[in-house]
């Protein structure tokens, strides 16, 4: 069998493996250091956006439009009315304190939902003022959430991250695409079509790095860039490695889907999150266990609403709902109880 061959199939299917194991070892790295404490209550000023910010960002837009409403309601700063359905109408009562008068308990995190606060009410008057939000809609939209974001530093707003958990990151996506371009190696040598797999791939690697680096522009450039220069070129580059290559080890398959799904996918499990970041993940973990096995007559009304930001930022709002939920309305809302609480 030809040494070429031979020594590209060897690598490929070590860098493969070995972002396997990243994702098996770093994936669970965080699970491995979740303390079995019994956590009843979050640390004071603990908000939904901390709970973004532990858990890389995961909850979705309007889970957290609902998780800020009602906890700025039960704040003071807002008075929120149903609608019915999925709309309220919310009146301003207040302005967010600055940093240095209020508690909190994480000061970049408090800074940034202060900045949101201001955007979504600041054409809004106090008291008198007030606006309508349909829950199923983000409350910062993607352009002015960029804006805001811009403020703050890297990785600010999706978590507590060090140098050594995007050095990760490099690395597992230097391993997804090295086995690609010897899969293109081995293709050009293989069959001699040179310019054919070298501008397929390299069409393909522009695309792609466009539509997972290039965020600030806006969806309906990068798509369709995406589509033309990485998405119809993969393609072609496929079809033909399937037809034209020889391949008995099929190294030059799977590199090929590495390169995509390791990019896109495998990539978001190599995580690697800092000590103090890790305790707040056990913190988070052990909470949600309790609100998930805690017993109805154990909650009151009161005890419902307090929970109730977390139940939709832990995403355990349509389990736990049902369970806990009150008929007494808190002091905050009126009007149609709607799909808010």
């Amino acid at each position: 069998m030809n040494a070429f061959y031979v020594i590209a199939a060897a690598i490929s299917w070590g860098c493969i493996g070995t972002v396997l194991i990243f994702d098996i070892v770093f994936g669970f790295r965080a699970l491995f250091h979740v303390k079995r404490e019994y956590v009843t209550e979050l640390p004071k000023g603990f908000s939904p956006l901390d709970y973004q910010r532990v858990m890389r960002a995961k909850t979705s837009p309007h889970r957290l439009t609902r998780a800020l409403l009602v906890w700025w309601a039960q704040k003071g700063y807002i008075r929120i009315e149903g609608r019915g359905g999925s709309m309220v109408r919310v009146w301003k009562l207040k302005n967010m304190p600055s940093h240095e008068e209020a508690e909190f308990y994480d000061r970049g995190t408090y800074v940034r939902e202060r900045e949101i606060f201001n955007y979504v009410f600041s054409e809004v008057n106090l008291n008198t003022g007030f606006k309508d939000i349909n829950l199923h809609k983000p409350l910062v939209g993607q352009k002015s959430g960029e804006a805001i974001n811009k403020s703050f530093s890297i990785g600010e707003n999706e978590g507590v991250f060090g140098t050594g958990h995007f050095l990760l990151k490099i690395i597992t996506q230097v391993l997804c695409i090295v086995p690609y371009f010897l899969a293109i190696a081995w293709a050009t040598y293989n069959t001699g079509n040179t310019a054919e797999y070298v501008g397929f791939s390299i069409f393909s690697v522009i695309g792609v790095l466009a539509l997972k680096y290039l965020t600030p522009l806006p969806a309906a450039i990068r798509y369709p860039f995406f589509a033309i220069w990485g998405g119809a070129p993969y393609g072609a580059l496929v079809s033909s490695y399937v037809q034209n290559v020889y391949d008995p080890w099929y190294f030059g398959y799977a590199a090929l889907a590495l390169y995509v799904v390791g990019t896109f996918i495998l990539i978001l499990f190599a995580d690697y999150r800092e000590k103090e970041n890790l305790k707040e993940y056990s913190l988070l973990f052990n909470y949600r266990n309790h609100l998930f096995f805690m017993p109805k007559k154990a909650v009151d009304p009161e005890d419902y609403y307090n929970v109730l930001p977390f139940l939709y930022t832990i995403r355990l709002a349509p389990v736990l709902k049902r369970k806990f939920r009150s008929e007494k309305l808190p002091d905050w809302y009126q009007g149609k109880r709607g799909s808010l609480l």
